[in-house]
């Protein structure tokens, strides 16, 4: 017999993969109730994902859980292009800047990072995480959503919530009960995935066989796991190609005769879609039930951190009142364009990655070739400058802001800096997961202690004085961390400009502007993020949620 228990909290999260689980966690450090489900009995036990970028290992060193992910994690691998197995390197790419304080490319196994993602969890009181949990129905209406959920024994969890999020992946099952369609590029390819562990290939750079009667993939890992990817031709069945011959056949050009260790076989299609809507009232989509991404970039997962982040602050701003229920109208006009520009990548990168042709295999080889031979166009594919890197001109941002190369929209650098005592940190641990005034250069031409408004306080925002590596001295500035940036990393970037710069919990730059501007900048902001402010500097009441 099913019983009906009740359950109140601010946030549900249908969905407990990467995605949902970063929403937590971000969720859960700002002290906002939150449950977690998801109808799987835990985290995945097999290999899926397994390329982690700098933006997401941001994300985690925001929620606290960088240096715990970097224990499963290979730094710093590139990619290396070559005709066939056993043919000649045609091209490389081997980034080695740290723009975002990591590497940019990165290989790790998915099931150690849900581990991780999920016991991190279990920091925080306010944060309920139940597994063998599914989502029957739900309703809303303009004061929060009401869904019912039935546990592994039949019994019925009636949950009422502010707002109900939707990482519940490419077949969401809360999409389809919305009614949205899935929309975009054709574009499907069959391919078997393979995945090993007690790996003896010290080899730790991608390698891409750009072969085009059987384009082949291998993705090292860590703690001795490696991944193949071949490319299916029409006809082959899943049966065919999973069957112990087939396998053998195919690793064979890879691992000659050598015993391998399998720890799973599948076949995938790879899809290239977006969601037509990422939000309907209260409830919102992210990670692959908002976008479907081939896997060729390795970005599936990480623009599913993305949404995580950006949907994740904009939440806590709103449910602590520092912004009005309006701003998470940007979430999705902020995220949307990016998704599909990283999609777009994706397919332009498995033209390379499969060529259709014997013929276009060739003519990409040359064109490599020649590339390699022009430093500035070498050097844009060595350090995958090719990545598309989002640039906010709508949203929670005032764009016409600008301090040297840097433009409001973009997200800020995360340099090395030191402090008096010569300590030295990341940039990010010192700001911790809010808001953050930056002002770098010389501080007795402006000052950061001399920014009045009321807005800054009511934002909590952390005040941060970078000083360029020639100051001899850190002066001491009332109410504001002084830190040097001794390698002088942000000169080229930000130059002479003496401007302040406004920085979002997600680290992307919401306003950039001087002492002339200080007043008109802040009431512009206040305007934005739909707050009125009192003389006590607290949201007004009242602010209610606009739906699209």
């Amino acid at each position: 017999m099913t019983t009906l228990n009740s359950f109140s909290t601010q946030v549900l999260i249908i969905g407990a993969g990467p995605t949902g689980l970063t929403l937590a966690n971000i969720l859960g450090q700002a002290n906002v109730d939150t449950l977690i489900i998801d109808r799987k009995p835990g985290t995945v036990t097999e290999p899926r994902a397994v390329s982690i970028d700098d933006e997401s290992l941001r994300t985690m060193q925001a929620i606290g859980l960088d240096d715990a992910v970097l224990r499963d994690v290979v730094p710093g691998y590139g990619v290396h292009y070559f005709t066939r197995a056993g043919g000649r390197c045609f091209g490389k790419v081997e980034p080695t800047g740290r723009l975002y304080g990591f590497p940019k490319r990165n290989a790790f196994r998915q099931p150690l990072f849900e581990s991780t993602l999920k016991v991190g969890l279990e920091r925080f009181a306010n944060l309920t995480a139940r597994f063998n949990h599914e989502l029957l129905e739900f309703t809303q209406d303009p004061h929060g959503v009401r869904a019912l959920i039935k546990d592994a024994d039949g019994q019925l969890l009636d949950v009422k919530a502010s707002y109900l999020i939707a990482c519940d992946g490419g077949r969401s099952p809360v999409r389809k009960q919305l009614g949205i369609e899935m929309v975009g590029s054709s574009f499907s390819s069959r391919w078997l995935v393979v995945d090993t562990d007690q790996d003896d290939d010290p080899f730790w750079q991608t390698r891409v066989y750009c072969d085009a009667r059987r384009p082949v993939v291998e993705v090292p890992g860590p703690h001795r796991t490696r991944r193949f990817e071949f490319q299916l031709k029409p006809g082959e069945t899943d049966a065919q190609v999973l069957s112990p011959e087939c396998l053998h056949t195919l690793l064979r050009p890879f691992k000659g005769d050598a015993p391998v260790s399998i720890v799973r076989k599948t076949v995938y299609t790879f899809h290239a879609r977006v969601a037509e809507r990422w939000q309907v009232g209260r409830v919102f989509l992210a990670g692959d039930a908002a976008h479907l991404t081939p896997p060729y970039a390795g970005q599936g997962m990480n623009s599913g951190v993305r949404d995580a982040h950006n949907l994740g602050w904009k939440l806590v701003a709103v449910l602590k009142g520092q912004m009005a229920a309006t701003a998470l109208l940007s979430y999705e006009s902020e995220r949307r364009d990016h998704a599909w520009a990283l999609i777009k990548l994706a397919l332009n990168l498995g033209v390379v990655m499969a060529p259709a042709t014997v013929l276009r295999a060739r003519l990409i080889s040359t064109a490599f070739a020649l590339i390699g031979l022009v430093p500035p166009l070498r050097d844009y594919f060595l350090q995958m400058r090719f990545k598309p890197k989002p640039r906010f001109t709508k949203g929670l941002v005032l764009p016409e802001g600008k301090a040297g190369k840097l433009a409001c929209g973009q997200m800020f650098p995360q340099p090395l800096l030191t402090d008096a005592q010569g300590h030295t940190q990341l940039l990010d641990t010192t700001i911790g997961a809010g808001f953050a005034l930056i002002h770098y250069g010389d501080p007795t031409h402006q000052r950061l202690d001399e920014l009045r408004h009321g807005l800054w306080d009511h934002l909590e925002a952390k005040r941060i004085l970078i000083l360029p590596a020639h100051f001899q001295t850190l002066p001491s500035i009332p109410g504001c961390t002084v830190l040097q940036d001794r390698e002088n990393a942000l000169k080229d970037l930000l130059g002479d400009s003496q401007k302040f710069l406004l920085l979002r919990p997600d680290r992307y730059v919401a306003a950039i502007f001087d002492m002339t501007t200080h007043d008109q900048v802040a009431e512009s902001l206040q305007s934005l993020f739909g707050i009125t402010l009192t003389s006590h500097c607290a949201a007004e009441p009242g602010m209610a949620p606009v739906y699209p």
